[in-house]
């Protein structure tokens, strides 16, 4: 640890001076972070960050607020930071009073101090994290395999598609073709009732008529076509005056 605390002794006081927009540009590419101000540092969050890069372990970076908007919320991250510099025994105070302020020309000087301590403790880390934060470039296929494995795949999906898509044609043919069955046997049902009130009607009208002794014989022979039995039914029975006698059709030849 005497190592340690010699290079935090030395950096106070050694180190390349660096503008305030590449220190920032800085922060923000070691913790992916978007501070447009050196003043906004006073939250604390980036420092704790970066002190985990340097020293695995030494701060619990779930109890960080990254967020922090307040003077309170300033004061809990920093209080973090510090404890690290004294969990490592390293000789070094963090001038927590007058960073959590937000004042410029405070904040840049501790981030001067705090660049030269993170150079001296990870010789490189900067780089890697930069190498690590660089896009990865997407393989590129051969031109002729990407077209043949498309031009596969769209096969294999028009296969698997297609007994499911014939399966849903034949479905709903079958489903219109009953809707249209229903329909047409509502129809006939209606006809067929219109039809029996009809002649219904017309049954008790020759009656009346023949017990009027109106239109006797005509109303006969048109009660014979109406009880009429038609091809496979039972025969009506009509009341006769001889049983045994046949009793001609008077409307034989007109139906």
């Amino acid at each position: 640890m005497s190592d340690l605390k010699l290079t935090v002794a030395l950096t106070s006081v050694n180190g390349e001076n660096m503008s305030r927009h590449d220190m920032l540009q800085w922060v923000n590419d070691m913790v992916q972070g978007q501070f447009k101000k050196i003043e906004e540092l006073c939250s604390g969050s980036a420092y704790c960050q970066m002190m985990e890069m340097i020293f695995p372990n030494c701060i619990n970076l779930k109890r960080v607020k990254m967020s922090a908007k307040l003077e309170h919320e300033y004061l809990h991250n920093l209080k973090l930071f510090q404890a690290a510099f004294n969990r490592l025994k390293l000789d070094k105070t963090v001038p927590i009073d007058r960073l959590i302020k937000g004042r410029f020309q405070d904040n840049f000087e501790f981030l001067q101090w705090f660049k030269k301590f993170f150079d001296s403790q990870a010789p490189g880390l900067e780089n890697i994290k930069s190498l690590a934060n660089a896009p990865v470039p997407k393989p590129i296929k051969p031109r002729g395999f990407v077209k043949a494995d498309a031009l596969l795949a769209k096969q294999m999906q028009h296969l698997e598609l297609q007994p499911e898509l014939e399966n849903d044609e034949a479905l709903k043919d079958m489903m219109e073709e009953q809707q249209m069955l229903c329909l047409k046997i509502d129809r006939a049902m209606e006809e067929r009732d219109q039809c029996y009130k009809k002649l219904r009607l017309i049954e008790v009208l020759m009656v009346d008529m023949i017990n009027n002794n109106q239109e006797v014989d005509l109303c006969k022979r048109f009660q014979s076509v109406l009880f009429k039995a038609m091809d496979g039914q039972e025969p009506i029975e009509e009341n006769v005056e001889d049983p045994g006698v046949e009793v001609a059709d008077p409307n034989e030849g007109l139906y």
